[in-house]
């Protein structure tokens, strides 16, 4: 934990994950504000979104936060504009995600550039192999994620991952995510190696969340069987709260090829997760995307106290 803590610089050893048109400034600023570490996720939206969520973020928390970007062998037009407004904006982290697993050249390049402009990674892989890479291209965090993790789905579950990538890592701190929502999934993540956690779906209905009522509600009243598994045709599958929008695109993926149908779903599915957040139509065209851990998360509460309580409440599971 020591070792997390003073690589972030935050009171505890929690990071609140990015999570497209939610994880923004209000939300950001307050998990910084309560002892973690909060993610700004714009990682690919527009450049002026970009930069006044920074802005805002900056006028409402003097702690660090992160900004998240995608690391692609088709990304690096976006990672030059994203490296670009860090530098601008002295920000202090980069949480790099990946959807088609490390490339040791690209990985190394681009772990170089952010080093050398004094910003520290935090890496979020899917596997031991990639938490490999990660370590040896020298990443000063690595998050290992586990298949119950909302928004995009990896393969392993949380409980075979995170030992499996404590045995490889070397030089960064473990982070445990996907599944944890509450002090036991604190304790055991701990237990498990991890030197902290990450969270999302848990600050999906915090009160200082700026999503749309009908998201949280939509995720208060959700159980994880609720859950259905979307856009495995386009090689990212994610976690969404079932509705219209997942029907549809359940039923182009079971009717058409792979290839045939990624283009149909592409285009039925973009924009969907900014609809939910912003309009507030969580039954139609709208994406709602927790993890399994949803079942967990029955009532709005303050970023501070769930912080608090999950910090807490996992460290007595210590004792």
């Amino acid at each position: 934990m020591e070792k997390l803590a003073e690589i972030l610089g935050t009171k505890y050893p929690i990071i609140g994950g990015p999570m497209a048109w939610t994880s923004m400034s209000g939300l950001v600023s307050e998990i910084s504000n309560s002892g973690a570490l909060g993610v700004l996720g714009v990682g690919f939206a527009p450049t002026e979104v970009i930069e006044n969520e920074i802005k805002l973020t900056k006028m409402k928390t003097d702690k660090p936060f992160a900004i998240n970007v995608t690391i692609s062998r088709e990304a690096d037009d976006n990672l030059n504009r994203i490296t670009a407004i860090a530098r601008e904006y002295k920000l202090k982290f980069i949480y790099a995600d990946n959807f088609e697993g490390l490339n040791e050249k690209l990985t190394q390049k681009w772990f170089n550039i952010w080093h050398e402009a004094g910003i520290k990674i935090l890496a979020k892989i899917a596997t031991s192999k990639e938490a490999i890479v990660a370590d040896r291209c020298g990443a000063d965090v690595i998050i290992a994620k586990g298949r119950e993790g909302g928004g995009h789905m990896t393969q392993v579950g949380t409980l075979a991952l995170v030992p499996e990538v404590v045995d490889v890592v070397t030089n960064a701190a473990v982070v445990a995510s996907g599944g944890i929502a509450d002090g036991r999934g604190y304790a055991a993540a701990r237990i498990l190696g991890a030197s902290g956690i990450e969270m999302g779906t848990v600050f999906l209905a915090a009160n200082e969340g700026e999503v749309h009522e009908n998201v949280k509600q939509a995720v208060i009243q959700a159980v994880a069987e609720d859950l259905v598994m979307t856009g495995y045709s386009m090689q990212a599958p994610c976690w969404q709260i079932k509705n219209q929008l997942s029907d549809e695109i359940n039923q182009i993926e079971r009717q058409l090829s792979p290839q045939q149908a990624a283009l149909k779903v592409s285009k039925l599915a973009s924009g969907s997760l900014k609809i939910a957040s912003e309009t507030g139509d969580v039954e139609k065209r709208g994406a709602v995307m927790p993890g399994q851990i949803v079942s967990l998360v029955t009532e709005k509460q303050a970023v501070a106290k769930i912080i608090e309580n999950i910090y807490i409440n996992g460290t007595k599971k210590l004792i």
